[in-house]
């Protein structure tokens, strides 16, 4: 379905080379108290000029071993263009839930993770409401368990009109789709990288941005 509707859209879509490096912290403070701290940087105009900063701090609640509620907020800044030095500032709440399990005595991860966002955006009075989820699973190499393969796939969905963007209406906003490799270097350490598809829809007279993505993730664990 994902695939149809990327290639039903505007075939003029503006495409980019873009390098994310998100370094994810997360901390269990108590049996149910979590932290999660996300501190990315994103250099796109095809991987010449730093366009965006995110910082995302949250605090969750675990219900059981496998699910946990969140709340958090974040901070992201975008560059006008992007070759300036101009930066506008989104401020963000966000609530979300996890469920992690795991099977195949534990060889096979999956996570389900959704979000529900208040985006509080540059020039625009009234909050954008976005609801994502994302599907992720991560297989452990058999014979060599600190190498794991993964893929996600998101998808992000406006849920009410913005009168002062052409961009913010209801409907569907992305995709991201993301196959990479992973490597544990502690319990407490693993690296992942590879490649990320972005597709965003956008209304006219914009044209749908299609972005390719090199991510890399430094993942902590406390």
């Amino acid at each position: 379905m994902i695939i149809a509707l990327t290639l039903s859209t505007n075939a003029q879509a503006s495409s980019d080379f873009q390098i994310w490096v998100p370094i994810n912290i997360n901390a269990q403070f108590s049996e149910q108290l979590r932290g999660f701290l996300e501190l990315q940087s994103r250099i796109g105009d095809n991987a010449s000029n730093f366009t965006t900063a995110i910082v995302r701090p949250s605090l969750g609640w675990a219900l059981n071993k496998q699910a946990t509620l969140w709340v958090g907020y974040l901070m992201q800044a975008d560059s006008v263009t992007p070759d300036s030095d101009t930066y506008l500032i989104e401020n963000r709440a966000w609530q979300g839930f996890t469920w992690k399990d795991t099977a195949n005595e534990k060889q096979f991860i999956w996570e389900v993770r959704n979000r529900l966002e208040e985006r509080f955006l540059a020039q625009n009075s009234d909050p954008s409401i976005r609801w994502r989820t994302r599907f992720r699973i991560e297989q452990l190499i058999p014979d060599w368990s600190s190498w794991s393969v993964i893929a996600s796939e998101e998808i992000f969905v406006n849920l009410n009109d913005n009168a002062k963007n052409a961009n913010l209406q209801a409907g569907a906003q992305q995709n991201r789709l993301y196959m990479g490799v992973g490597y544990r270097f502690a319990p407490e350490v693993q690296m992942e990288t590879g490649y990320l598809y972005q597709y965003v829809w956008r209304n006219p007279p914009s044209v749908d941005q299609n972005n390719n993505v090199w991510m890399t993730n430094l993942n902590l664990n406390f």
